[in-house]
């Protein structure tokens, strides 16, 4: 027999698939897991259990599907919208805005399909929606309970000077030797405080000869509401060319030669029709970008600089003119979204395209442009986050997720596979939703096609990135369909959308994601679906209507209570507390894989040899009751061990958390795997930093 311990401190692969089983030579095996159920990895290496869900509300038809958007105009001012079949609903810190004390709602005309495939960029105040079958939109904040919803109209903001302006000849030189009759036509554009210059006036004409010495026309024309200055355009053989500004309502052509690089801009709309809507939406250097139409899906239109609603452009180009340029390419695969990142990232359907204005200097406009192919991967439908300076994509075929940055060795952008390691939980699956939670733990939550929750904590420069599952409900009954993450208390917040069966009938839901962030045990919520009660002790718990008929447990002044069924919204505790936290009970797990330790004591490696643990020390932090041994088991059953930590503590008060070492003697087995399991059944908070396990080795 040859006794030695193992040690795994660290679990920054997370879980890999069982493909890899034999892959003791990966150095990402010696950090993975077989099994990651509900717990997340931290970039430091450990491993906790996930917080529980918080019930926040039920979606205003449960019927049909909704969609889950982010509204934040600052880190104080953050909301969560609701979009639904013809209707958003807002929410704030976790409740639902209210107005003359029912939901404050606004009205839209986006179905339940259609929201599923709306694309938005926020600024400001301002969201701008973008739905291939619909007009682009712009939701506008103006008070919690003030939203304003209305079809942008792409002109410019500020109006030219209403009706024809007069021209008066103060210096007629009619009847003057040399005169000869010449016409002449004038145009005013109006310039606003952001100097955005309207489209121009209609042409107010007179005739006089300007050649002769004293020949002068006086341009006049009606004031325009927030401008700060006029500029006046002439005709030259057909083209309106720059003669002068003022800040005043006239303007006198003592003869001044028309600037014909300068002309007033022409009014455009590319989006006026059904089939040329615009598919995706982003910013890019000032400019409001938007791309991919029926008609025309693989082009791409850029806002004047600065001017968001305005399309227009002039002859010749302005460099602040707006911009509308095509993907060349051996396919016609659609433009599926765009981010801005050291220039305009394109993903299409086919390949990956970086827009930039021709050189680190320059800036995109009319006349720098150029296009340049980073790959051919293709990517899906789900919009791509970005972590850092790095874009996370999903592809198009095989499940896959893929980083994507800028390599200065190889001037160009590359990435790596994300799920090579944990392929398992994306066959035959693809994304629907996901997005990226900074802080605290850089974790990415991924909502999956058929219901399934999965997250991915990634940290580059770490070289982190590890996939965990998530379950939720009895028997994992929950169905995942949306994931949003908004700032709120100093966290990034992930909502949900959740489908559950309740009582026999289906709910959707909106849950949040509870901090983890406590210095008492009685503060730790583990449970899904769940709502706290704060106040004087009690012992009947009303309102969890939502869970009626459900079988539930409680954290009650940091004690676990267990067997509570929901009966007409209530459920009743057999002593009185004051703080209690009650929903869906939670198990997390983790699996470790098979043994390995290279070589030991000269005799080979263990892989494949029978084994034994005797003993197992884990290092945890903050943690309080957990079981653990070499099989899968419920609490009840199976060959699961408790750590039991009470020792000298006061039995008047609630078990403490715990940080450091302990030891447990699991049921004695011998395998060839050596794989241990640890489970949390309470809702209680467990974190595992490392595991020690004693083997003895068979002959």
């Amino acid at each position: 027999m040859a006794d030695f311990r193992a040690y795994q401190p660290s679990f920054t692969a997370g879980e890999l698939s069982p493909a890899l089983g034999a892959r003791v030579d990966l150095t990402k095996y010696q950090s993975g897991l077989r099994t990651a159920l509900n717990v997340f990895v931290h970039p430091h290496g450990g491993v906790s259990n996930r917080a529980g869900l918080q019930f926040i509300h039920e979606i205003k038809d449960s019927s049909k599907q909704a969609r889950l958007i982010r509204f934040q105009f600052n880190t104080e001012q953050t909301y969560i919208l609701e979009f639904g079949h013809h209707y958003i609903r807002i929410f704030r810190d976790g409740g639902l805005v209210l107005s003359g004390g029912a939901p404050y709602e606004v009205a839209t005309a986006y179905t339940a399909d259609d929201v599923q495939d709306l694309v938005f960029v926020q600024e400001a105040d301002v969201l701008y929606l973008c739905q291939v079958n619909h007009p682009v939109r712009k939701l506008g904040r103006l008070a919690d309970n003030s939203w304003t919803l209305t079809t942008v109209l792409f002109k410019p903001l500020i109006n030219p000077p209403a009706g024809t302006p007069s021209v008066t000849k103060p210096g007629d030189t009619a009847g003057k030797p040399g005169y000869v009759a010449t016409t002449y036509r004038y145009c005013v554009s109006a310039v606003a405080d952001s100097g955005e210059e309207s489209l121009p006036s209609s042409a107010g004409a007179t005739v006089n000869d300007l050649a002769i010495q004293g020949g002068i026309n006086r341009v006049t024309w009606a004031a325009v509401s927030g401008a700060a200055r006029y500029i006046v355009y002439r005709d030259d053989n057909g083209i309106f060319g720059y003669v002068g500004g003022t800040t005043g309502l006239s303007f006198d052509d003592e003869n001044i030669t028309p600037d014909l690089s300068d002309t007033p801009q022409a009014g455009r709309n590319p989006f006026s029709a059904a089939g040329n809507y615009p598919r995706c939406v982003t910013f890019i250097e000032q400019r409001l970008a938007f791309a991919s139409t029926q008609n025309d899906p693989q082009a791409v239109w850029l806002s004047q600089s600065a001017n968001y609603e305005n399309f227009g452009v002039s002859s010749p180009a302005k460099a602040s003119d707006a911009v509308t340029f095509r993907i060349r390419a051996r396919q016609v695969n659609e433009i599926r979204s765009m981010i801005s990142v050291r220039g305009l990232l394109l993903l299409t359907s086919g390949s990956e395209w970086i827009v930039t204005g021709g050189s680190t200097s320059d800036a995109i406009s009319p006349s720098a442009i150029k296009l340049d192919n980073q790959g051919y991967r293709g990517a899906a439908k789900v919009q791509p986050i970005v972590v850092g300076n790095t874009v996370l994509f999903a592809q198009r075929l095989g499940g896959v997720v893929r980083d994507f940055s800028y390599e200065y060795t190889q001037d160009s952008y590359v990435g790596k596979d994300l799920t090579v390691l944990a392929r398992h939980l994306f066959k035959g699956r693809e994304i629907s939703a996901w997005d990226y939670a900074q802080a605290p733990d850089s974790v990415v939550w991924v909502v999956l096609d058929d219901g399934a929750l999965v997250s991915l904590t990634y940290m580059k420069e770490q070289d982190v990135w590890a996939w965990t599952r998530h379950e939720s409900g009895p028997g994992n009954d929950a169905f995942f369909e949306d994931v949003t993450v908004i700032e709120e208390n100093g966290e990034d917040v992930p909502y949900f959308i959740v489908r559950r069966t309740i009582n026999g009938a289906q709910k959707r839901y909106i849950e949040r994601l509870h901090s983890r962030a406590f210095e008492d045990v009685q503060d730790a919520f583990f449970v899904d679906c769940g709502l706290t009660y704060s106040g004087p002790p009690a012992t009947t718990l009303n309102g969890l209507g939502h869970l009626e008929g459900q079988s539930v447990v409680a954290l009650a002044d940091g004690n676990v209570v267990r067997n509570l069924t929901v009966t007409g919204g209530a459920v009743r505790l057999q002593n009185a507390a004051s703080k209690i936290h009650i929903g869906l009970p939670v198990t997390a797990a983790i699996e470790t894989l098979d043994l390995d330790v290279g070589q030991v004591q000269g005799l080979g490696t263990v892989q494949g040899r029978t084994k034994s643990v005797s003993e197992v020390t884990f290092r945890v932090e903050n943690t309080r009751g957990i079981f653990t041994g070499p099989e899968d088991g419920e609490r009840d059953g199976g060959r699961l061990v408790e750590y039991k930590q009470r020792r000298n503590e006061n039995w008047n008060e609630a078990i403490s958390l715990y940080t450091g070492d302990l030891t447990i003697t699991p049921y004695w087995d011998w395998s060839t795997s050596g794989a241990m399991w640890v489970k949390q059944f309470d809702p209680l908070p467990m974190t595992i930093l490392s595991i020690m396990p004693d083997v003895t080795l068979g002959r």
